[in-house]
């Protein structure tokens, strides 16, 4: 894996407080600490919240062909998510030609590389789960992926980055629902504690790829 200065930093500062245990970094975030949502934020899904870009964002990856985020063929159960870019609070307003950037970790919990900084520190056959689509003329964005595994301190989750243009860019994630096993779930999850429950995706299970959809409103 390639060690850029990013990395050396945060490997530093997570060192004197926990360590490595192999090759992975056991915090799920970077930056000061998630607030906590209110019973009435819980319920409200107005623009969509922002959550911690993590430790493991590599910078750029490219566009996805057809939409196929596991474009090197992970062993995973598949997932297909869609949804739209909207601007604003309503849905009138489809946003056109936005990028819908997704990274997230594959099915045992291992991201691709399991570290973060331009896409040119690591060789093209690290990378993988990491690209992006673009949205159409109708705001509408689609990938196809797999189940993204837990792993410590996080329940399942996909980031996202969504470049809109004359927008901020807004960095957040969605939450997959706890599969039978698991240890964290959207309750339990720290970064979960900041999202409102619409970030926590419903995973129609009898579809085949399984489906999920959300809406960014930015």
């Amino acid at each position: 894996m390639a060690f850029n200065r990013r990395t050396a930093i945060w490997a530093a500062l997570a060192g004197g407080v926990a360590g490595y245990f192999g090759s992975r970094l056991q915090f799920p975030f970077f930056g000061p600490p998630v607030k906590k949502l209110t019973a009435a934020e819980k319920a409200a899904c107005a623009i969509t919240v922002e959550a911690t870009e993590g430790p493991y964002h590599v910078s750029g990856v490219g566009e996805l062909k057809d939409g196929m985020l596991n474009f090197t063929n992970l062993p995973g159960e598949a997932v297909e998510v869609s949804g739209h870019v909207y601007e604003g609070l309503d849905f009138a307003k489809p946003v056109s030609g936005a990028q819908v950037e997704i990274w997230h970790a594959d099915s045992n919990g291992s991201y691709h590389p399991n570290g973060n900084g331009p896409s040119t520190d690591y060789k093209p056959e690290e990378i993988a789960l990491r690209g992006y689509v673009v949205t159409g003329a109708d705001g509408a964005y689609r990938f196809t992926t797999i189940y993204p595994g837990e792993y410590t301190g996080r329940t399942r989750h996909y980031h996202f980055k969504i470049r809109a243009p004359g927008k901020p860019e807004l960095t957040t994630q969605l939450i997959v629902p706890a599969r039978p096993g698991d240890k964290l779930t959207f309750d339990t999850d720290d970064i979960a504690e900041g999202l409102p429950n619409c970030q926590l995706l419903t995973v129609d299970e009898t579809a085949k790829p399984a489906r999920a959809s959300f809406d960014f409103r930015v």
